[in-house]
């Protein structure tokens, strides 16, 4: 899985940059932002959803437990 804190802190640097986009940017800027934040996003759930299927079943010992 990727760097957590630089995977952080680019969500956080596109935050930012859909702010100033949003007040000073073309619209084609605009879209191009959310594209960007839609992709974040996208991300975020993924890494969650693996982080979750990692915790299924803590009961049960992995094969390499064996």
């Amino acid at each position: 899985m990727p760097d957590d804190e630089g995977f952080d802190r680019l969500a956080d640097a596109a935050i930012r940059a859909h702010r100033l986009a949003v007040t000073y940017g073309t619209p084609a800027m605009q879209l191009l932002s959310r594209l960007l934040l839609t992709e974040i996003g996208v991300e975020i759930a993924a890494r969650r959803e693996a982080a979750s299927a990692d915790n299924d079943n803590p009961n049960e010992p992995d094969a390499s437990d064996l």
